[in-house]
């Protein structure tokens, strides 16, 4: 699977997916895609539809984009949404997070929100038709 990062994710998640046979991409590589790329994390339908077109998925730390797309019914017809749930007091618990998540899922359903909290991993449908 291919990844877009949106937020702030350590380079330790980032070698971890790296590590579980998946790609990582920035924002840099979709400004030739857009002429607004510092504005797509206001519009869910826009990047996801963007991401859509490029067969990437989502991994993200931003609760407001989440919650913003669900609150726009943004679809996302064919992709994954991570979702790291940070831990505070631990600076450095994205990585085992992300193992935590393919271990226990090695195999992601398209159209689900994977919401990785310090203790679980909670599953829940993307908005959008059936």
């Amino acid at each position: 699977m291919q990844f877009f990062i949106l937020g702030p994710v350590n380079p330790e998640a980032q070698a971890a997916l790296v590590r579980h046979g998946h790609s990582v991409h920035s924002d840099l590589e979709l400004s030739a895609d857009t002429d607004a790329p510092a504005s797509l994390e206001d519009s869910p339908s826009q990047l996801l539809e963007l991401l859509s077109h490029k067969g990437w998925n989502l991994l993200t730390t931003d609760t407001a984009f989440i919650r913003l797309m669900y609150e726009q019914k943004a679809e996302f017809p064919r992709g994954v949404v991570v979702h790291l749930l940070d831990d505070p007091a631990d600076l450095h618990d994205q990585a085992p997070a992300i193992d935590r998540l393919f271990k226990r899922y090695p195999r992601l359903t398209p159209k689900r929100l994977y919401t990785i909290t310090p203790s679980r991993v909670k599953i829940r449908q993307l908005p959008g038709p059936p």
